[in-house]
Parts: C-alpha cells; sequence; structure tokens
C-alpha cells in the first residue's frame, strides 16, 4: 500500500507540480521537479519491505540532487530549443557561465549525499563512489571550462546515476 501510495504521489507532483505549474514559469523548474524523479527508489523500498527507513531517503536525495546538473547539461546543448519553446531553463535565463556554476556546486552536493549511505553499505560502495564523484565532479569542472561538453557531461552524469546504484546492489549481493 505505501509503495502505492508513494507511486501515485510522485506521478501527481510531476504532472500537477512539475507540468503545469513549473516547467515554464521558474528556471528551478528542474531543482523542485527533481522530487518526481527521485521519488522511484523510495517506491521500491517500501515495495521490498512496507516501510521507509533511512537509506531509502538517502536514495532519494541521491537522484534528487544528480537532477539538475543532469538535465542543466541537456539544457546547455539545446538551449536554443528550450528558448524557443518558451521553457526557463537555467542556462538559457543565466547563461552557460553562471549554469556551469550551478552544475558544479550540485554535483558537488550529489557526491557528497551520495556518501550518506555508507553506514549501509560496504567498500565496495565507498570505493566506487569516490571513484565515480572524482569522475563527476572533474566533469563539471571541464565542463565549466567549455560549455560545448554538454552532452559528454550530460551522459557522465547517466553514468553517475547507474553506477552508484549499481555499487549499491552489487555491494548488497557480494558483502551481505
Amino acid at each position: 500500500m505505501l509503495a502505492a501510495v508513494l507511486s501515485t504521489a510522485g506521478l501527481l507532483f510531476y504532472v500537477l507540480v512539475y507540468t503545469l505549474m513549473l516547467k515554464r514559469t521558474s528556471t528551478q523548474n528542474i531543482v523542485i521537479g527533481g522530487a518526481a524523479g527521485a521519488v522511484p527508489p523510495l517506491v521500491g523500498w517500501a515495495a521490498v519491505t512496507g516501510t521507509l527507513s533511512v537509506p531509502a531517503w538517502v536514495l532519494f536525495a541521491i537522484v534528487f540532487f544528480w537532477t539538475p546538473p543532469h538535465f542543466w547539461a541537456l539544457a546547455l546543448r539545446y538551449d536554443e530549443d528550450y528558448q524557443a519553446a518558451r521553457i526557463p531553463m537555467l542556462p538559457g535565463v543565466v547563461g552557460a557561465s553562471m549554469a556551469t556554476d550551478h552544475i558544479l556546486l550540485y554535483s558537488i552536493v550529489t557526491v557528497g549525499v551520495s556518501f550518506l549511505l555508507v553506514p549501509w553499505v560496504g567498500w565496495i560502495y565507498m570505493a566506487v563512489v569516490m571513484l565515480l564523484g572524482i569522475w563527476l565532479i572533474g566533469g563539471a569542472v571541464h565542463l565549466r571550462m567549455n560549455p560545448d561538453m554538454a552532452m559528454r557531461y550530460f551522459t557522465a552524469t547517466n553514468g553517475y546515476l547507474a553506477g552508484v546504484f549499481l555499487a549499491v546492489a552489487i555491494d548488497v549481493l557480494v558483502l551481505g
């Protein structure tokens, strides 16, 4: 029941808050809308355990803070399209320089939040997050110097999130 309620709440938040209210009105659309995209780990956790504990919320937070740099990198690449559609994505409103500053900041926070899961996992997860974190933050620094690398960074963000969740699964399977 909890998983169903969370799933429905996430869907309604996405449609009503993000799509209808924020997407075309705020440069923070991705930040706030990221909460809807971060609900699936809560749904999965609730489906398996019937509860929500701290690790579930950490997984939620990882996705929540990962969302802005992921989509702002995409918005850097497709800035003209977003502007033509009148969607106020951060890069089109504040410029590439300030947007890449935000991408770097959120990337650092994403990596930091990822380490909050360490008490519930083992050394495999910690090592993977350390390596992926260096890669993600390094990529954000390079993106600041060359915003034309936006799609490369967008791809890196996909790899980061997949790697973090894969590390959780491997760590739990190998180390228990």
